[in-house]
């Protein structure tokens, strides 16, 4: 048993060694999934929502699924010897994540606060500021929310 956990414990940090170089965005996405998770947590609370146990699970099932393909990404960049590329990748993909959870952020704080309130007013800015206004500006984003209404009046 004690080899077991030697070999478990040698692979984990091994793993950690490799990627180093992406902690801090590894670190990020912990504090934002679990911001996320906490702010959506409380909304629920707060508007006398039953909290599951089944939607906390598919929410770690996610991020863990999240964690592991910016970790590959960053992997497989960094075995083809092309590990800045790699590291532009998963930037990318932080700050995809960073868009569409800190949105969702947005919105469920907006839910807790008191809608007359000074800080429902600048969540409910900044909420409409980053869910419309930053479709203006990255094309990609916009063609994609474009896509995806499109998609659903489909079914």
């Amino acid at each position: 048993m004690d080899g077991l956990k030697l070999f478990v414990a040698s692979l984990f940090a091994n793993i950690a060694g490799l990627l180093f170089p992406i902690r801090n965005d590894i670190f990020g996405l912990v504090f934002l999934f679990s911001v996320n998770f906490l702010i959506g947590m409380l909304a629920d609370v707060t508007n006398h929502r039953d909290w599951s146990f089944r939607k906390a699970f598919c929410f770690f099932r996610d991020a863990a699924i999240y964690f592991v393909m910016v970790a590959s990404i960053y992997l497989l960049g960094h075995f083809k010897g092309e590990e800045s590329t790699a590291v532009h990748c998963v930037s990318f993909m932080i700050y995809v994540a960073i868009y569409f959870y800190g949105t969702n952020i947005l919105r469920n704080a907006r839910m807790i606060t008191n809608e007359k309130s000074t800080l429902f007013r600048i969540l409910d800015f900044l909420y409409y500021v980053l869910s419309l206004r930053v479709l203006e500006r990255y094309g990609y984003l916009k063609d994609y929310i474009e896509y995806e209404k499109h998609n659903k009046n489909m079914l």
